[in-house]
């Protein structure tokens, strides 16, 4: 028997994702059959071009050395002048831009650097859990639920946020799928204006992975926001754990200072990876293995989209991430868990805040074929 007792801001319940990992490893270990469409993680392998650059900076002495928490000051060059042929957006790679060990420790590590306890931090829901766990419950924030509502197609009511000291925003978002309009982003920019202290993560983790359009930056429309990037899903590379933030300078130096306490920076092979990417953009047109991935994308989307609409279910159909977010009832779970028992791991539209009950994201980061028996799968429960 033990005293110990954690820190009460540990009192969460287990995070979401685990225990889709849990499953599948258990399924695995039995030799169970698994279609395995809850957790995205790429299928597809990234681009030649971004291993090269990282097996050969391994042989660089200087690799081996600390890096800058900040990041390598070559690598927030290219990021700077991605962003400059992106979007558009100017930046000073010395005090714009931060490399980051994947979005998800820069979206929690953003909240310490601004968020002191009782302070009120807008959570989206459905949202990715990161928000109000890390960026709220673990820095002593109050949380402020933003609902995205379906007839709303997933957007914000802005007047639900004010007075936040801090609000995330995810578009494309994490799970619906959902875009924001030219309109949406003026309103959102003014909305900034009026109240200079608040600070806006926007999460842009899925903007290269679009099938329309090409997505627009917020920082485009105002200077008082922080955007957050990811490589992970630019070039199907979630194991890398590197990624960028960029905006304001002075909250990216917030960022930094906490930074500087926590970590010694992403290791420089990967941040060699990045580059790689980014300097293979032609301005907004990404290199031909970024399209390729978005065209067997596209296509597993559509499969799923139209093998649920024979089902009866109606998802919402957008035009980016590589999820499909669809309703099944009023509570999701009792589905989830039986297309576990069939072998087919979906993600419970719960384990991304209250308002996602009763809805259910698909991942299409998967081969062809496991997408195939799973939709045939489900085909048969309904």
């Amino acid at each position: 028997m033990t005293n110990f007792m954690p820190a009460k801001r540990l009192d969460l319940p287990g995070y979401p994702f685990a225990k889709l990992e849990r499953i599948a490893s258990e399924r695995r270990s039995r030799g169970l059959p698994l279609f395995d469409l809850s957790i995205g993680d790429p299928d597809l392998s990234p681009p030649l071009y971004i291993t090269e650059a990282t097996k050969k900076a391994l042989s660089d002495q200087s690799s081996h050395l600390y890096p800058s928490s900040r990041g390598n000051a070559s690598v927030r060059k290219a990021i700077a002048d991605w962003y400059k042929g992106r979007f558009g957006v100017e930046l000073d790679p010395e005090s714009q831009v931060c490399v980051l060990i994947g979005g998800k420790e820069g979206l929690a590590n953003f909240a310490r650097g601004i968020v002191n306890p009782g302070d009120i931090v807008g959570v989206p829901e459905p949202g990715y859990p990161v928000y109000g766990r890390a960026g709220c419950k673990l820095v002593e924030g109050v949380k402020r639920t933003i609902e995205l509502k379906p007839e709303n197609s997933f957007l914000p009511d802005l007047r639900e946020a004010e007075g936040v000291k801090l609000l995330y925003l995810n578009y494309p978002n994490n799970p619906t799928g959902a875009t924001v309009s030219d309109e949406f982003m003026t309103k959102l920019a003014d909305f900034v204006a009026s109240d200079p202290s608040m600070t806006v993560a926007y999460d842009m983790a899925y903007c290269e992975v679009t099938y329309g359009r090409p997505i627009r930056s917020l920082l485009e429309y105002s200077s008082n926001v922080v955007e957050f990037h990811s490589i992970s899903k630019m070039a199907n590379a979630t194991g890398y754990r590197v990624g960028f933030a960029v905006g304001d300078a002075d909250r990216i130096a917030a960022l930094v200072r906490v930074k500087e306490e926590i970590d010694s920076g992403v290791p420089l092979p990967f941040q060699f990876g990045l580059k790689a990417l980014l300097e293979r953009y032609d301005e907004q047109h990404p290199p031909a293995e970024v399209t390729e991935s978005l065209d067997v994308y596209r296509k597993r989307r559509e499969q799923v989209f139209d093998s649920l609409e024979k089902m009866g279910f109606t998802p919402f159909r957008s035009d980016a991430t590589f999820y499909v977010w669809f309703k099944v009832g009023d509570d999701e779970v009792e589905f989830v868990n039986r297309c576990a028992d069939s072998g087919v791991l979906l993600t419970p539209g719960s384990g991304f805040g209250k308002a996602g009950t009763g809805w259910v994201r698909i991942s299409v980061t998967a081969p062809d074929e496991t997408v195939e028996q799973a939709m045939h799968i489900l085909s048969n429960m309904v």
